[in-house]
This record gives structure tokens, C-alpha cells and sequence, in this order.
């Protein structure tokens, strides 16, 4: 797993976090809102609805800004932070300072950080929130009496201990995720050191076949046309055309064992001419769509799905005309494959997986754990479309399994 992979999977854990707490940030409107409908005449201010309405409609903005724009980055979630301390310090202030219900959020914010895993930020909103406390109860308590500001001073503890809670969960969920990633890593330092050794196994029997099989069968395809020419026969000339087929056979073979087309020019290459082959195997036609040339990072894990595709197609589709679709979109290489033929329940094939067919299982789980995605979009009666996506920093085992 390179670095890049791990930066691109930690910051797509951001942007959802990020949604996440932007979301929970609306169910906290209404206990605050509830607060407001108390009867107390502290609540019946309009300088409290105001602001109220206010954190709502930027509360409202701020989910739409994330869902809009993702990647925002830490410092626009350190600002939300900030505006919810101070959003809340003043409503609090607004509707009787310690003595309000909507003091309670205090408690409530350092717990949504937690979703960040970072243990760091949650102490430092806690006691951002701490100190919002004191300083909305400040005014307060230099006006009343003594005995107020004992209820404060509970009401810190228990917030200092909400604040200890959440970065103790907040550092246990960091060191689980960081365990993870190192089961990935070793997780993906197996699977490629399986397909490196799959891919010289390939490359030493298509070397072999080609090096001793199919020179042999040229030698005696000379000899069989040297005896045509001499002593022409229908039993020459029908043993001649078997062994062309033979030899075609057999350097088709040879391609799907190791295409050097792959290494010499670059993924998109490789494609048409898997598509080329497959179509004359299936009876259909192929549309090619390849807007990436060269070569591309991860392009083995991609040519080896996309052959896999293919040859589900020749063997079950029974389609008309196949589509081949090779793209970047952000920062993802995008595979599709998409067919016109019967189409299939994908429940089969999760049943196929459990069973022990592994044909198609071994590549979800080969483009899985590079990071990527591979979905199946079928039916029965209609087409099939297969998307892999890569993540376009991928590494690449420079093998073909």
C-alpha cells in the first residue's frame, strides 16, 4: 500500500466524517429548540430566535457545502467547530446563561469529534467548550449570589469528564483504524507477491508453449506443405489446415497467459486487443472507448479484470455487442464493461463466490484490496454493466495474472 494510497483512503474517511458530523449537527437543533420553547421569560427574546435561526441556516449551509464541495479539509472542520462553540455560548448566554437547557450541547459537541479518530482535536474542542462554559456562566455569577457557582462547577466536571471519555474513545478508535491499515498493507503485500508469482508461472509456460509447442507444429506444417506440393491430397491438405488452427489456437493461448502488448504499450492497447479476442470467440462487436494511453498505474489489476469480463460475456451472455469503457474520473482509472445480452441475478454469483468459484471472487478481492471498487449492475432479461474503479495512485504488481 504506497503512501499516496494511504493519504487518498485516509482523506476519503475525512470527507465522510465530515458529512457524518454535519448531519449530526441538525438532530442538535432541536433539543436547543425545545429549550427555546420553554416557558421562561428569559427564552422570549428576539435577539435569541435570531441567532437560533441564524446557526440553522448555516448549519443547513454547512451540509450542503460538504456534500457539494468534499474536500474541505481540516481547517474548514476546525472553523465549524469553532462556530458551534460560539454558536452555542451565546444561545446559552441568550436564555439565562447556566441556568439554560441549551448549556447541555457543551456536553454533546466533543462527542461528535470523536468521529475524526483524532485524539488531539477532541481535547482541544473540549476545552474550547470548557472554556465557552466558564465564560458564558462568568457574567452570571458575578451577579448572583455565592452559592451559584457550585452548579457550575459540577457542570464542568461532568464536562471534563465527557471531554476524558471522548478522547479515550477517540485514541482507541485511532489505534484500531491504524490496525487495519496495517492488515491491509500485509493483506496486499500477500496479493501481490501471489500474482507476482502467478504471472511468472504464466510467463514460463506461454515462453514454453511458444519455444517448444508451436515450433513444432510450424516445423511440421512446412513438412506438411513440402508434401503437399510433391504428392497434393485431400488428407495433406486437411492435416495442413488442422495444424494452422492448432498453431492459431495456441498463440491465443499464449496471449491470455502473458500479453506482452500490456508491457510494450500500455493498457488501453492491451484492451482492444482482448476485446478483438474475445469478439471473435463470442460472434459479437466490441465498442471501444479507451481515452487513456501509455501507460497506467494499476493497469495490470484492471487488464486482468477486464479479461475476466470478457470471457464471462463469451461463455453466458449470449450479447450482441459488448462496450469497453477505459476513463479517469478524479482520481480514479475507471474500468466499465457493459453487454446487451441475458444479463444474470447477482445473488448467483455471490452464491458462485461462497461455493468456491473464485474466477470472478479473485478479482473483486484483488481490486478491493488495491483500494478500489468493483460493482455488477445486472438482471435477468437485461444488460450487464461492470464498473472497476482504482484509485489512479494504485500500485501496480507490473505482472498479468
Amino acid at each position: 500500500m504506497t503512501t499516496r494510497w494511504r493519504e487518498q483512503q485516509i482523506s476519503g474517511v475525512t470527507e465522510l466524517t465530515t458529512r457524518y458530523v454535519a448531519w449530526l449537527r441538525l438532530p442538535l437543533l432541536v433539543p436547543v429548540l425545545l429549550a427555546a420553547l420553554e416557558p421562561t421569560e428569559s427564552l422570549k427574546t428576539p435577539w435569541f430566535h435570531g441567532t437560533l435561526v441564524a446557526y440553522a441556516a448555516w448549519a443547513v449551509a454547512r451540509l450542503v457545502a460538504v456534500h457539494r464541495y468534499p474536500r474541505a479539509g481540516a481547517h474548514g472542520a476546525v472553523c465549524a467547530a469553532a462556530i458551534d462553540v460560539v454558536a452555542v455560548g451565546v444561545l446559552s448566554a441568550l436564555s439565562g446563561g447556566p441556568d439554560s437547557a441549551v448549556r447541555y450541547a457543551y456536553f454533546v459537541l466533543p462527542m461528535a469529534s470523536v468521529l475524526w479518530q483524532l485524539p488531539v482535536v477532541t481535547a482541544w474542542l473540549g476545552a474550547a467548550c470548557m472554556a465557552a462554559y466558564a465564560a458564558m456562566a462568568l457574567p452570571h455569577l458575578l451577579s448572583d449570589a455565592a452559592p451559584a457557582v457550585w452548579p457550575v462547577v459540577i457542570d464542568e466536571a461532568y464536562l471534563l469528564w465527557d471531554v476524558g471519555a471522548g478522547v479515550l474513545i477517540a485514541a482507541l478508535l485511532e489505534r484500531r483504524s491504524s490496525r487495519v491499515v496495517e492488515l491491509l498493507d500485509t493483506r496486499e503485500a500477500l496479493l501481490r507477491n501471489a500474482l507476482d508469482a502467478e504471472s511468472r508461472e504464466r510467463a514460463v509456460l506461454a515462453d514454453a508453449l511458444h519455444d517448444s509447442a508451436v515450433q513444432n507444429l510450424l516445423a511440421a506444417l512446412h513438412e506438411l506443405e513440402e508434401a503437399a506440393e510433391d504428392a497434393p491430397s485431400t488428407a495433406l491438405a486437411r492435416a495442413e489446415g488442422e495444424v494452422r488452427g492448432t498453431v492459431r489456437e495456441l498463440r491465443e493461448v499464449i496471449f491470455d497467459l502473458h500479453p506482452q502488448v500490456l508491457a510494450s504499450v500500455g493498457l488501453a492497447a492491451a484492451l482492444e486487443s482482448a476485446g478483438e479476442h474475445a469478439a471473435r470467440r463470442g460472434g459479437f462487436t466490441v465498442h471501444d472507448d479507451l481515452r487513456l494511453d501509455g501507460r497506467v498505474r494499476g493497469q495490470t489489476l484492471l487488464y486482468s479484470a477486464a479479461r475476466e469480463l470478457l470471457a464471462n460475456v463469451v461463455k453466458h451472455a449470449g450479447a450482441s455487442n459488448v462496450w469497453v469503457t477505459l476513463a479517469r474520473d478524479g482520481d480514479d482509472t475507471v474500468l466499465t464493461v457493459r453487454d446487451d445480452g441475458e444479463g444474470f441475478d447477482t445473488d448467483v454469483v455471490r452464491q458462485r463466490m461462497e461455493a468456491g468459484h473464485i474466477g470472478l471472487a479473485s478479482h473483486y478481492v484483488r481490486i478491493e484490496s488495491a483500494g478500489g471498487r468493483f460493482t455488477v449492475d445486472s438482471a435477468p432479461g437485461r444488460s450487464t454493466t461492470v464498473e472497476v474503479r482504482l484509485p489512479y495512485g494504485a500500485e501496480d504488481t507490473n505482472t498479468v495474472p
